[in-house]
């Protein structure tokens, strides 16, 4: 868990990781997509005085991506850092109905044991027009024990189902998420860390290669095994 013992520099290290991965990271497919699909998405929500609401915000990846469009950012999270704000669960928000234009939740939703209630409670706190940006594991390993869901496309379109308007989107289709999944489970087993740091320098970048090389042939719009979805939900 990414707690108060971190220090602002590594929270920092810990965002720019997930908004600019390197191509040595296994998860670098989903990453690298997943920070594109974002930035296009907050790139068209119109305002230059923006209530944003981050859910699981404790290094705030993303936050970069508005620039001085923000008039208020509020971070929630179970663990408290520095960058958060609110110290509590996405099933509880303890915000006003309709106070934020923005909420982003990625790599959150997996852990919620009552994911429509929080969506639910995400619709509610949203402004009318209001959008929530989210990212979802679909074929991807459990990393913690404390995550409780995988979401498929229809599971995803049932959980986002208060909201007028759904657009889901594969971070990697099938192929590129078959080369994520490889990357990871040798990830998860690489014992040591002197293999892990070689399988770093040397099977993940070449398997990241592969795998954005396959996606820009296009050979196969299958997502039978994403890795992961995200999703812009409006209001």
């Amino acid at each position: 868990m990414v707690g108060e013992h971190y220090s602002l520099e590594e929270l920092q290290k810990l965002a720019q990781g997930r908004l600019r991965p390197s191509i040595t990271n296994p998860n670098y497919l989903v990453l690298r997509r997943r920070a594109q699909l974002i930035s296009n998405w907050m790139g068209q929500i119109p305002g230059k005085d923006l209530r944003v609401l981050d859910i699981g915000g404790r290094y705030q990846p993303y936050r970069p991506l508005l620039q001085e469009r923000v008039r208020q950012y509020v971070a929630i999270d179970v663990a408290g850092t520095q960058l958060v704000n609110v110290v509590g669960k996405g099933e509880s928000l303890p915000f006003q109905a309709n106070t934020f234009d923005l909420v982003i939740a990625t790599g959150v939703f997996e852990y919620f044991p009552r994911p429509h209630l929080a969506a639910e409670q995400v619709h509610d706190v949203l402004k009318p027009g209001g959008v929530l940006l989210i990212s979802v594991g679909a074929v991807s390993p459990r990393f913690v024990d404390e995550e409780h869901w995988r979401y498929m496309r229809s599971g995803l379109r049932s959980i986002l189902s208060p909201f007028s308007q759904v657009e889901i989107v594969p971070e990697v289709f099938s192929l590129g998420g078959f080369c994520r999944l490889i990357n990871a489970g040798l990830n998860i087993f690489a014992r040591y860390e002197i293999v892990r740091r070689l399988l770093q320098l040397t099977v993940f970048p070449i398997i990241n290669i592969a795998g954005l090389s396959l996606g820009k042939l296009s050979l196969s719009k299958n997502d039978q095994m994403a890795g992961n979805y995200c999703a812009r939900a409006r209001k």
